[in-house]
């Protein structure tokens, strides 16, 4: 959706504007998510990986009910709800049979205080296909996704990072075996507490024109649309999957979300495989879990 629609969208009154913006949605849901960013698909055709980085603040008692002592502590890694609990991200990732090999696991030195505890790095190969009517009967791809967890107490560092990712870009270097690589990173994402329910807690201020370069995003959290929502896409961030409701941030989720963006699907496609991931693992109806998701805008 381009940014002269949603200026126009900007000057109508909500109501309409929301049925403006999901017309125009509804218009664009029969082609792939990345129609809008065609420089991903060119990247990924010339040979490149497809790369997604994920903002991980952990669980923190001290903010919400994090379900037990044990999973909200913000620092412990192996334990938390969010992180090496059986449903977070970095475990989720690493069950057998995932689909994604890990690369690569990075943490401060001894003694230091950075509250960007850990860093992982999944691959998966995936169909040339879906990005190329060229590409060969069998031709594949690479996928990669990293995972950046952060300190629960320093939750406003992780909004500001993935702010600075999906309204800036960036890269990330990480090691591949013997090798040292430097990719440019496509989609945006934040998964665990929306930290802007708390009360005075607001979105950094957009970058400024030299500065912008904004990419895809996706914001897992409790009511993200309402929170992040229009401040990215007036950042010029595409949102692809937000949430209307309480919602658990947890791998299953952001399995489902990276897998039908590596494949390319239909921005419908994407929310669809979020609803019925959710839905499978937390044992409810695909009617309950698509009410957790907000539309396509």
């Amino acid at each position: 959706m381009g940014p002269l629609l949603r200026r126009l969208a900007s000057k109508l009154a909500p109501g309409a504007a929301l049925l403006l913006l999901a017309a125009a949605a509804d218009a664009g849901d029969a082609k792939p998510w990345s129609e809008t960013s065609p420089q991903i698909a060119e990247q990924i055709r010339r040979g490149g990986p497809f790369v997604t980085f994920v903002v991980v603040p952990l669980c923190s008692n001290d903010q919400i009910d994090c379900g037990s002592s044990v999973a909200g502590r913000p620092g412990d890694l192996s334990k938390n709800i969010y992180w090496g609990a059986i449903f977070g991200q970095r475990r989720f990732f690493e069950r057998k049979n995932s689909g994604w090999t890990l690369l690569e696991v990075t943490r401060p030195a001894p003694g230091n205080d950075d509250p960007l505890l850990e860093r992982v790095v999944f691959k998966r190969r995936i169909p040339l296909a879906p990005w190329s009517n060229t590409a060969d009967p069998g031709a594949t791809a690479e996928q990669i996704v990293v995972f950046q967890a952060v300190h629960g107490a320093a939750v406003d560092r992780a909004v500001s990072l993935f702010w600075t990712l999906a309204t800036e870009g960036g890269r990330v270097r990480f090691h591949d075996g013997p090798n040292l690589r430097d990719e440019p990173i496509h989609v945006a994402g934040y998964a665990g507490h929306n930290r802007l329910m708390d009360p005075g807690t607001k979105l950094p201020p957009p970058p400024t024109p030299e500065r912008s370069r904004p990419i895809p995003s996706f914001v897992v959290a409790c009511y993200s649309e309402p929170y992040f929502g229009p401040a990215l896409r007036l950042a010029g961030s595409e949102t692809l999957v937000m949430t209307r409701n309480l919602m658990a941030p947890e791998g299953y989720v952001l399995d489902a979300i990276t897998k039908a963006l590596g494949e390319n699907a239909l921005r419908s496609d994407v929310r669809r495989r979020a609803v019925e991931g959710y839905a499978k693992w937390q044992s409810i109806s695909t009617t309950e879990a698509s009410a957790i998701f907000a539309p396509l805008l």
